[in-house]
């Protein structure tokens, strides 16, 4: 089966967060099946320099009334075998940024989209290896699927390509214009209610929903939530419309990238079934680190996140103050987003500048500390496709302590009666109350020895890579490639 990726963004190329990690860790695990998988990327601005080379044929994309030649240049997904496709359009991809710069987002994005999704079909004729399945993942990517559909009848006795679109994160879905919808040289029967219009609007993820084959999502949860009012974004009709078509498939981690026992970021590496003696020497590090005072025997909270309202970090600087005042907790925070959230973990950091250790901005060798050196790891999200830093957390060893939506309620086993392995603490509702009861339920398992060193082993050796769902991937390709 050959099956081709189309994204904006593919670690270790470019990436701006999860969507490239999965991207670029999927296919690695779909080789293994025995899966002829390529991908398809722009050439940004970040990429020139990666080792590639230029495809001798070219290509034409139209974009209005514009005929713009490109070229592709080949290279590889890191050290693996995997083909990786780089789209050279400097017009639209010679930038400082994925989707925006420090004036905000590109406004031409709809035409680099459809820029992205055309040069994807041209793939074919300028290799001369055609896909079965061609997979989009996300709105810059999803209009991939109609461009298959207005495709001409296929040669000879060429099946029809197929397609399979994953929805990383509702939220962000490509609302444009219809002026826009015009330049996509798509036949006008691709707008309306059962296409790319939403309110009178162009809106890129819904007419992928509209036209791939087969949908899926990042966690069987979040497949399930975003069909209703609450979470679906304004797209729940859509998306319950095509429910027989949508699964849920959950996302793993790359063990070979997040591995404790080799990660050269950590100042001890430490074991999966051995951990104590490391998990302490990387927990007295982080704390030096950050300035905060050396204690092993008071609990160490970690977050890495995003500060948005989506991620819910304002219900933990909501609670503390209190925090501090009744418990002999720390807190290692390490994030960056929207200002207000920014000042307010700054101004508790100086305040408490022996128990909140903080860094604005983002370190990746720093995260992985913090991941290493916490017992406990905080991510009250309002809402969660799947999510990645929870399942980080487990795999170096610190507990989650997350809100029971998405992907989080479907990796997390809560502790609670009947679960024989929990691997972390679940609440309900997105409320500083709800979440400070969590943590001190934290603290009451901190306080016994051997039921948070049993809950760490089980967090440790919780299975979190990406084999299962690359089965999950395979069948739903063959789904697609089965219908009528």
């Amino acid at each position: 089966m050959n099956v081709l990726f189309v994204s904006p963004e593919v670690n270790p190329l470019v990436r701006t967060g999860g969507l490239g990690d999965v991207v670029g860790s999927l296919p690695l695990a779909l080789k293994k099946l025995g899966v002829d998988v390529r991908v398809v990327c722009p050439l940004h601005r970040s990429c020139k320099g990666i080792d590639a080379k230029v495809l001798r044929n070219q290509f034409k994309v139209k974009i209005g009334s514009q005929s713009i030649l490109g070229s592709i240049h080949e290279t590889r997904l890191g050290p693996s075998d995997v083909p990786a496709y780089l789209i050279d359009l400097p017009q639209f991809f010679d930038r400082d940024g994925i989707y925006a710069d420090q004036g905000g987002d590109y406004r031409d994005n709809p035409q680099r989209t459809f820029a992205l999704c055309q040069a994807a079909l041209e793939v074919e004729f300028v290799t001369g290896w055609r896909p079965h399945i061609i997979h989009a993942h996300d709105w810059m990517a999803a209009p991939v699927c109609a461009y298959v559909n207005a495709m001409k009848s296929p040669r000879g006795k060429e099946p029809k390509i197929r397609s399979v679109l994953t929805i990383h994160n509702l939220q962000h879905q490509g609302v444009f214009s219809y002026k826009d919808f015009v330049t996509s040289g798509l036949p006008d029967s691709h707008w309306g209610a059962d296409g790319f219009e939403k309110d009178g609007a162009l809106n890129l993820l819904k007419g992928g929903i509209q036209h791939a084959d087969k949908i899926t999502t990042v966690s069987p949860t979040y497949a399930s939530e975003i069909r209703t009012m609450e979470y679906g974004c304004g797209l729940e009709k859509s998306l319950q419309y095509r429910g027989a078509d949508l699964v849920g498939i959950l996302n793993g981690i790359d063990l070979d990238s997040w591995d404790p026992q080799k990660d050269n970021s950590l100042p001890q590496p430490f074991s999966l079934n051995r951990p104590k003696a490391g998990k302490e020497a990387c927990k007295l590090a982080l704390l030096n680190e950050l300035k905060m005072d050396p204690s092993l025997n008071s609990p160490l909270f970690g977050v890495v996140s995003r500060l948005c309202g989506q991620k819910g970090l304002d219900l933990l600087t909501e609670i503390l103050p209190q925090l501090m005042a009744e418990t002999h907790a720390s807190f290692a925070i390490v994030g960056s987003g929207e200002a207000h959230e920014e000042q307010a973990i700054r101004e508790l950091s100086a305040s408490f500048p022996h128990r909140i250790g903080s860094f604005i901005g983002f370190d990746d060798g720093l995260a992985r500390r913090i991941f290493a050196g916490s017992d406990f790891f905080i991510m009250p999200s309002r809402f969660e496709p799947c999510g990645l830093a929870q399942q980080y957390a487990m795999r170096y060893g610190s507990l989650p302590i997350a809100r029971k939506t998405g992907g989080l309620a479907d990796t997390i086993v809560p502790i609670s009666k009947g679960e024989k392995s929990p691997t972390g603490f679940l609440f309900d509702h997105a409320s500083g109350k709800e979440l400070w009861s969590s943590i001190k339920q934290a603290l009451e398992v901190f306080a016994n020895n051997r039921k948070f060193f049993q809950m760490r082993k089980n967090a440790l050796l919780k299975t979190c890579g990406w084999d299962h769902a690359a089965e999950q991937y395979l069948q739903t390709y063959q789904w697609a490639l089965e219908m009528d």
